[in-house]
C-alpha cells in the first residue's frame, strides 16, 4: 500500500508543476518502449488540474506513445537482426536455450504477423496486454514500416 502511495504522491507532484506537462511525455515514450508503468494516472490528474488543457495533453500523450512505440521497433529489429540481416546472438541463445522456441516457430509466427500486421499492432492497443510486447516483436519480425 506504501508503495501506491509513494506513486499517488509522485503523480501529483508533476501534475502541480509546469513540467508537468514534458514529464507526461517522457512517460508515455518511456512506457510504449520499455517503462512498467502508464502515464495515465499523470495524464488524468494533469487535465483534472486544468480541463480546458485536456486535448493538449491528450495530444502530448499521443505523441510520447507512438514515439515510444518506434523506439520498442527499433529495439526489437536491432536485438533480434544484425546488420546483415542474420539472426543476433540474443536470437540464436534463444533458440538455443529455450525449450520449444525454434526458428521454424518463429518464421510461422513471423509469417502470421507480415499477414495480419496492421490488426495485430491496432488491436494490440485495445487488450490488457502490454503495447510494447507487440511493437517489440513486431521490429523482431521485421514488420514493414510505413
Amino acid at each position: 500500500m506504501r508503495y501506491l502511495r509513494k506513486l499517488y504522491d509522485w503523480v501529483l507532484y508533476w501534475a502541480e508543476t509546469p513540467y508537468g506537462a514534458a514529464v507526461l511525455f517522457i512517460l508515455a515514450f518511456a512506457e510504449s518502449s520499455f517503462f512498467p508503468i502508464p502515464p495515465d494516472a499523470l495524464l488524468i490528474a494533469l487535465v483534472l488540474g486544468s480541463q480546458k488543457k485536456a486535448f493538449k495533453f491528450a495530444l502530448i500523450c499521443t505523441v510520447g506513445s507512438i514515439s515510444g512505440a518506434v523506439l520498442g521497433y527499433l529495439i526489437g529489429h536491432y536485438l533480434w537482426w544484425t546488420p546483415n540481416n542474420e539472426f543476433s546472438s540474443l536470437a540464436t541463445f534463444f533458440f538455443s536455450n529455450f525449450p520449444g522456441f525454434t526458428q521454424e516457430i518463429f518464421f510461422r509466427v513471423q509469417e502470421l504477423y507480415n499477414q495480419y500486421n496492421f490488426w495485430i499492432v491496432f488491436t494490440a492497443g485495445f487488450t490488457p496486454l502490454p503495447y510494447k510486447v507487440f511493437t517489440v516483436s513486431a521490429g523482431a519480425f521485421n514488420v514493414n514500416f510505413p
